[in-house]
């Protein structure tokens, strides 16, 4: 939702907050930069759309990312001040962060290889803190990477971690949670996921910040899940090969062969550094051509501490493992927002189907905006944003803005139209649609003998309806093709 619309649709009177200016928006909340009167402090508060506060599933879960976030104070994570509802408004204030995402960093290029080991760092030091506390992050991509004004990096969006006792999911049934460029093996494969999950998701950031593209690239998410699950680690180019053993202890297949915690990787990267090529750690990425993407500071004023530590004999700025006196940073929100993967292919992959063709959001897509208008407004805005991803995710490139991210997918915009009207015809319809593209994608990728790849589509299938008679028997199909043996598929699905 179009968030300076919010403002003036919705009597956003918050008592304490004056609202500055729009900051981030989603299909299910609005972030604006507002004043903390009480303190005269800037903060970053993010505010429910209007349409699904009345919705009890999508207000507790609004209300759990908070509660979650706060079980994870830290010195170096941002601090969550306020959360609750006011007039049916619900709101969560937290500490404004303005440097500025990795993605956006990465987009531009020039970063030091000082700098790409410094953030590294940092996002596996919260990591560490987080996985302590017992919470596994399962979407650590760049765009939820965030910097402060003196260049430390900080992790964004526990909106969907999950408690590793299992408790206070919000995992919807053979949902594989996460961002497939970034995505775990056992992510890809719907199993249970522990903090080497998001440790492998780390490796995949640190392999984009090095070469400047994901691991792995193709022409449909399913397909570059199936990567990470079949593919072997990619390789660094020569001038990056020192960190070689890094990338291959997180980005193992194999989650027991890979780092043990975050804190293991932050001191194998310490031993790596007293071994680096003369000159390694000072060069840098390729600068791309155009303006700077991120509001933060330049690069120039962000302190890193692995460049300041070759100043020393010992660098300064990372802590052993056996240290104990802390670890790294974390900030732990919801602002930030699915990304997709754009660059050149690095590896061969099977392509989608006859007559897809692959490619880019085209640069005229645009998702309908709100106006002033009674909620039948709302929801054609919405159910048209709906259809239009369905069509895009169905007729140009497979399974793209289907149901990720939840809060821009045809799905998510489906469920929030029923959110309002539980009868609505069309949204029905659409999510019926979506149910025929899955089940054919994924009987096509069965009856060519492709267990595992049929399975990860099968379970994103199953993210939109649990209960599937057509794609649990070929969830089971493929999970006996995957074991050497050779089942019996149900006849093909009806084309609609």
């Amino acid at each position: 939702m179009n968030a300076t619309v919010l403002l003036s649709s919705v009597d956003i009177d918050i008592p304490g907050y004056r609202i500055v200016r729009p900051i981030g928006e989603g299909g299910m909340a609005s972030v604006f930069l507002a004043v903390q009167e009480s303190l005269d402090r800037e903060v970053a508060l993010k505010v429910m759309s209007p349409a699904l506060a009345a919705n009890a599933e999508f207000a507790g879960r609004f209300l759990s990312e908070g509660r979650i976030t706060a079980k994870l104070q830290h010195p170096n994570l941002v601090t969550i001040y306020d959360i609750g509802s006011h007039a049916g408004i619900y709101y969560l204030a937290a500490e404004y962060i303005p440097g500025g995402t990795l993605k956006e960093r990465i987009a531009e290029g020039g970063l030091s290889v000082a700098e790409i080991l410094d953030i590294a760092a940092d996002v596996a030091g919260g990591l560490d803190f987080a996985h302590q506390k017992g919470f596994v992050h399962r979407d650590v991509k760049p765009a939820n990477i965030l910097f402060r004004n003196d260049g430390r990096a900080v992790l964004a969006d526990f909106g969907i971690a999950k408690a590793l006792d299992g408790s206070g999911g919000a995992t919807v049934a053979g949902a594989s949670i996460g961002t497939p460029d970034y995505m775990s093996p056992e992510q890809a494969r719907g199993e249970a996921v522990d903090g080497r999950s998001d440790l492998y998701s780390l490796g995949t950031v640190l392999y984009e910040m090095l070469t400047g593209q994901t691991p792995y690239q193709s022409t449909d998410p399913f397909t570059v899940a199936l990567m990470h699950v079949t593919h072997p680690v990619p390789e660094l180019p020569p001038q990056h090969a020192w960190l070689q053993p890094l990338l291959d202890g997180l980005m193992a297949k194999d989650a027991n062969q890979r780092f043990s915690s975050g804190a293991a990787f932050v001191e194998a990267l310490h031993r790596a550094l007293a071994d680096a090529p003369p000159g390694a750690v000072q060069s840098r990425t390729e600068r791309r051509a155009g303006q700077r993407l991120s509001g933060g500071a330049a690069p120039t004023q962000q302190r890193t501490r692995v460049r300041h530590g070759e100043e020393a004999t010992r660098p300064t700025w990372l802590l052993s493992a056996a240290g104990g006196t802390g670890v790294l940073a974390v900030v732990l929100l919801a602002w930030t927002f699915w990304p997709t993967g754009e660059g050149a292919p690095r590896q061969d992959a099977q392509p989608p189907a006859a007559g897809m063709e692959a490619g880019a959001l085209p640069p005229d897509f645009q998702v309908p905006r709100p106006v002033d208008a009674p909620d039948a407004a709302e929801i054609e805005r919405l159910l048209n944003a709906g259809d239009q991803l369905l069509d895009y995710g169905t007729n140009i490139e497979p399974g793209r803005k289907l149901t990720l991210p939840e809060d821009d997918s045809a799905l998510g915009y489906y469920r929030q139209v029923l959110a309002m009207d539980p009868g609505n015809a069309r949204a029905r319809a659409g999510i019926a649609n979506l149910l025929v593209f899955y089940r054919s994608y994924a009987y096509r990728a069965c009856s060519a003998g492709r267990w595992t790849q049929c399975g990860i589509i099968v379970r994103a299938g199953l993210g939109v309806d649990g209960r599937d008679e057509y794609l649990l028997m070929l969830q089971d199909a493929a999970a006996a093709g995957e074991a050497g043996g050779n089942p019996e598929l149900p006849a093909a699905p009806p084309a609609g």
